[in-house]
């Protein structure tokens, strides 16, 4: 039996949770708040904004002092550690005032367009994939993604209490004894907030990224399975005999199964007998108005399929516009980030430092090489996607009926091979020759900071 229409979900619900944490995205408290206090809604977060901001600003004006009074001193792994620290702090303050102050209606109009607008299933057809495995996926990445980040940063937090010698989580420079009593638990709780905002700011950036690409792989696979069902739509609207029907399912079903056919979709078959059935029918809008003319049955269909890809073709340009000004710099400070923090980590091996704080260096090289990984993986994934609409037409048995389609099947196949590609600044591609391209220019970096510090 086919499947009645999905549900329409909220695609955004654990990455608007991060967002929320890093004071990244609008909790618009006033609206749960009675009228005649709502404006306290707008106060709190305001002053909860506020806070955040100082916190980091705070921390990073720190380490910048910590850099200038020890600039002459000569302990490269302590100015190495020092910029490592004022880097992640800057580019935490960047995307915090970049996502809710720079751009903030573009954000909340990618989300909410494509949680009104995103498909949830394909057209009727032989076979149908809906977003859940996409929407599975995408939740099942960000949690662990988002666990990871956390975790790594707010393991820093443990070493004082480890090691119980009243020292600070980020060793900075500070007008005052740290030390004394009340001081240092508040300088404590400052910093933990901070880390926590690393944390929150560094796996809300990236992590949208990564969902909306998964999620722009969802309506792909259903764009590819309402294509190939694209006759078996047509012989529906055009109220063809079961019989006829049949026909066309075995001619479909001739091809071999190919690997790889949808990014995450499970494929579901329909039984033919249901493709009649009144109540499904009547759930299909589009099926609605029936023709016993194929070319204007098959128009509208086909339109359909087209005002789909235009649709994720409009989310991934927002996409571009939104993420491609934050990916330019991401590069530099990619690089910079591995550089450093491979050095400090090498650097702490050799002159036999503690063993938590060579995993809390480890777990950091770690967690920037994977941030990086991600973007530019789903770079090349939304790359790839794009080139496969012309093969998911053809999947169909377009044969049958190639004099009423041939024209509009040339100009969709030709349009299709046209790749849309997620870039960086507009000058070059995210993909994971870029991934690898970064990793190999930021250890030629340490390679030279290292001879750096022989010299010293």
């Amino acid at each position: 039996m086919m499947e009645p229409i999905e549900e329409r979900r909220d695609l955004f619900h654990h990455i608007r949770l991060t967002m929320y944490s890093a004071a990244m995205y609008p909790m618009h408290l006033e609206r749960l708040l009675p009228q005649y206090i709502c404006g306290m809604g707008l106060i709190v977060e305001w002053l909860l904004e506020l806070f955040l901001y100082l916190v980091c600003i705070h921390i990073a004006v720190l380490y910048v002092c910590t850099l200038y009074l020890n600039f002459h001193s000569g302990d490269l792994e302590l100015l190495v550690n020092c910029m490592i620290q004022t880097i992640i702090y800057i580019w935490t303050i960047a995307m915090k005032v970049y996502f809710r102050r720079m751009r903030p209606s573009l954000l909340e109009e990618l989300v909410d367009s494509i949680n009104l607008k995103y498909r949830t299933r394909s057209a009727t057809g032989f076979t149908y994939v809906t977003m859940d495995q996409s929407l599975a996926m995408s939740n099942r990445w960000i949690k662990t993604y988002v666990y990871c980040c956390f975790v790594g940063t707010v393991f820093w937090l443990i070493l004082p209490i480890v090691y119980g010698d009243r020292s600070l989580p980020l060793a900075c420079w500070y007008p005052l004894d740290y030390k004394a009593p009340t001081i240092y638990e508040t300088i404590y709780f400052l910093q933990s907030v901070g880390q926590i905002q690393v944390a929150a700011a560094f796996s809300a950036s990236s992590g949208f990224h990564m969902v909306l690409a998964i999620l722009m792989s969802g309506q792909y696979d259903i764009l590819f399975c309402s294509l190939k069902n694209i006759l078996a739509t047509v012989a529906v609207r055009m109220g063809k005999s079961k019989e006829d029907l049949r026909k066309l399912r075995d001619l479909q079903e001739l091809r071999e199964p190919e690997i790889n056919e949808y990014y995450c979709a499970e494929e579901k078959t329909c039984d033919v007998e249901m493709l009649f059935h009144s109540n499904e029918i009547q759930e299909q809008p589009d099926l609605m108005t029936t023709s016993n003319n194929f070319h204007r049955s098959f128009r509208k269909t086909f339109k359909n399929c087209i005002e789909h890809h235009w649709y994720i073709l409009d989310c991934l340009k927002k996409m571009e516009t939104f993420y491609n000004p934050i990916w330019f710099f991401k590069t530099g400070e990619v690089m910079l980030l591995m550089c450093l923090v491979a050095f400090v980590s090498v650097k702490s091996t050799t002159a036999n430092s503690s063993f938590m704080k060579a995993v809390s260096l480890g777990q950091y090289l770690v967690l920037v090489a994977w941030e990086f990984l991600i973007i530019c993986y789903f770079g090349e994934i939304i790359y790839i996607n794009s080139l496969r609409c012309g093969d998911a037409i053809l999947r169909s048995p377009w044969y049958l009926q190639m004099r009423e389609m041939k024209n509009d099947f040339l100009m969709f196949i030709l349009r299709s091979y046209r790749p849309f590609k997620l870039t960086a600044g507009k000058m070059f591609s995210l993909n994971v020759d870029r991934f690898r391209g970064v990793m190999t220019t930021a250890f030629s970096f340490l390679t030279l900071l290292q001879k750096m510090d022989e010299r010293v």
